[in-house]
């Protein structure tokens, strides 16, 4: 199946990704061409059995990697995966192309210490649980560095995931993805989002460091456990303290005034924004709608509940300006 959905560019696009992810689960694999190898291994290989990278894959027309088996640990041993900037145009309609390291309802796997690029997808991992991405750099792909998709557990950790290309290239994608940890990466000079949320639930996002990304965080689908709907915009240099809370309905009802439950349809998304720089505390609220402005510090256990603007410092309940001393 070809993968050339685009979810940052627009609400249409969304179901689009969802609708790939979805099918990974149902399909059966077709994505390498020829036997599983254990090493040495060429473009479009599939692995079955833990693999260290001897050499560079150099311009890969399609595939880099398949992962085919449960359990198994990819390590790059400092080498890359490289494709050749360019889509796969001959991707069947049941196949999934143009992947550095593709891996689709495999459990446990791990994905360590090199580097992906010139790929659609530098890393797309789908329907799995317990995945583990260690130290791996996905750079200057077309549309995003590492997909997270419909999967559980996975944990993110000191990555590069940058420079990913104009006009679509996201950091990470987090698409149906719960209880995925990232941790001390690095995402910067990303096109798109250095990461796109959508339709995901108790992810931890930690110790990263955001620079010149489009923006840093961009938040939108279900992404709690009522399944409503969050738009949430965080820019550059953003920092963002332990508990804190974006509400996403400035009028919350369950029910409507005929007692027959609510549904998407009975509600409005109400975006919000933090603009670059902004310093926000620990255990603030922010009350759909607002945006906190440029260079402003809202002070721990806040409810904001209008706009604050640049540079401005507030805090309490509700979050009013601290006077500069």
């Amino acid at each position: 199946m070809p993968l050339r959905a685009r979810p940052h560019a627009g609400p249409a696009t969304l179901p689009a990704l969802a609708t790939i992810v979805a099918l990974a689960a149902a399909l059966i694999l077709v994505a390498g061409s020829g036997p599983a190898f254990a090493s040495p291994i060429s473009c479009g290989d599939t692995i079955t059995t833990d693999t260290t990278l001897e050499a560079d894959l150099i311009d890969c027309p399609s595939n880099g990697v398949v992962i085919g088996a449960d359990d198994i640990t990819l390590d790059l041993n400092g080498h890359v995966i490289d494709g050749d900037g360019t889509e796969f145009a001959d991707c069947g309609k049941r196949e999934f192309c143009d992947v550095g390291i593709l891996d689709i309802d495999h459990d446990g796997v791990t994905l360590r210490d090199g580097s992906t690029r010139g790929f659609s997808y530098g890393v797309f991992v789908g329907s799995a649980h317990g995945s583990r991405l260690l130290s791996i750099s996905a750079k200057r792909n077309i549309f995003f560095g590492v997909v997270i998709g419909r999967s559980s557990r996975a944990l993110v950790r000191n990555c590069s995931l940058s420079n990913n290309v104009p006009p679509e290239g996201d950091g990470l994608g987090l698409f149906a993805a719960d209880h995925v940890r990232v941790r001390r990466n690095s995402i910067r000079r990303n096109a798109g989002p250095g990461i796109h949320v959508s339709d995901s639930n108790d992810n931890v996002v930690k110790g990263n460091v955001f620079s010149q990304d489009g923006p840093a965080i961009a938040v939108e689908g279900r992404i709690d456990r009522a399944h409503r709907t969050c738009r949430v915009t965080v820019e550059d240099n953003v920092f963002i303290g332990h508990g804190v809370v974006f509400t996403n309905d400035k009028y919350p009802r369950a029910t409507n005034p005929d007692g027959s439950l609510q549904s998407e349809v009975d509600w409005e998304v109400v975006p919000t924004l933090v603009k670059r720089g902004a310093s926000i505390g620990s255990n603030v609220t922010i009350i759909a709608g607002v945006t906190i402005g440029e260079n402003a510090l809202v002070g721990a256990g806040a409810v904001v509940t209008r706009d604050v603007a640049d540079g401005a410092t507030v805090a309490g309940v509700p979050a009013k300006p601290v006077p500069a001393k």
